[in-house]
């Protein structure tokens, strides 16, 4: 909308503002020479602003209430319900039968605890936890830092060469996690080496980069340009603007990637299963070892706590996120 600001040494048709806070710049700047001098006519509120009604804040939030034509749609609210229940049902029946105190898996024969003492003092679950762990905090540090890198680099590249790496980049999502597995083992056999350690944190690394790009990408893209270009004005060089400034802006992006990729790096089976060897078995490959030995209550004892950590895990994200945007 643009405003008129009527003054008697100003012609009203050459004189214009694009905001009311520019009006009211006017208007302070006016009474303060009125009052060093009685004989500066003042400035006269234009018409059209007296009847204006103050602008809506503009908010990505939806009500829920006003316009929501969806929730009418037929039979939503069934679908949906049942989508979730598809979805959290069986962990839940997972989570239960862990307590179980017989030997069946799925065949309740009472509460008890007998499992989780059983998988805490069973050393073959605890040196593939162990394993894991490892294993996910290397490549979610070198995960995260060469996305880091990546997502500097792609935004100072031109249209055309950030489009074609965000391709290349989100096109290793879509691939299947065999050809990854298989890709991988033939690449790790190419440049010599053997599977074990080595060979897959390299290859945990790189397939958790791209879960760590894509939050740090889409935090990038929240930030408003101008802080960069204030620190340049500043007299910051570029290194300067990137420590101080583009960093902390993208904490919370980073916390999300790298916490993600550690979630990914730990529940990975199928590429871990080209790479693992006898004293570098992860836990997933345990788990699936003894699925096929037996299902008994340790599995399911140690599918919950593997639950428990992604929801520790996704917990701790959103609040750390949260906390950090503000």
């Amino acid at each position: 909308m643009t405003m008129t600001v009527m003054h008697d040494d100003t012609d009203p048709n050459k004189v214009r503002y694009g905001n009311a806070g520019e009006f009211g710049a006017l208007v302070a700047k006016t009474e303060r020479e009125r009052g060093e001098a009685q004989d500066v006519p003042g400035v006269r509120m234009p018409a059209d602003l007296e009847r204006k009604q103050p602008d809506r804040m503009w908010s990505t939030r939806r009500s829920g209430k006003q316009g929501n034509t969806l929730k009418r749609f037929p039979m939503v609210g069934f679908v949906s319900v049942a989508v979730l229940a598809f979805l959290y049902v069986p962990m839940v029946i997972v989570v239960f039968f862990s307590f179980n105190g017989g030997k069946q898996a799925l065949l309740w024969q009472g509460f008890s605890l007998r499992w989780y003492g059983e998988v805490f003092t069973n050393g073959a679950i605890i040196n593939a936890t162990e394993t894991s762990l490892l294993v996910a905090v290397i490549a979610t540090v070198l995960s995260t830092a060469l996305g880091v890198l990546y997502v500097l680099a792609v935004d100072h590249m031109s249209r055309a060469g950030s489009a074609l790496a965000s391709m290349l980049i989100n096109a290793s999502m879509l691939i299947p996690e065999i050809v990854l597995g298989v890709a991988t083992m033939a690449f790790i056999r190419l440049i010599g080496l053997a599977p074990g350690f080595v060979p897959l944190v390299l290859a945990h690394t790189t397939f958790c980069i791209p879960f760590v790009v894509m939050p740090i990408r889409a935090r990038l893209a929240t930030i408003d340009h101008a802080c960069f270009e204030a620190a340049e004005d500043l007299g910051a060089s570029g290194p300067v603007t990137v420590f101080r400034v583009t960093l902390p802006l993208l904490v919370p992006g980073i916390v999300s990637g790298a916490l993600m990729a550690f979630v990914v790096s730990m529940d990975d089976f199928m590429i871990s299963n080209f790479l693992t060897t006898a004293g570098t078995t992860t836990l997933p490959i345990y788990i699936f070892s003894l699925i096929r030995k037996g299902v008994n209550p340790s599995v399911n004892v140690v599918a919950s706590l593997l639950l428990l950590l992604a929801v520790v895990v996704t917990v701790t994200s959103t609040l750390l996120t949260n906390r950090k945007s503000k």
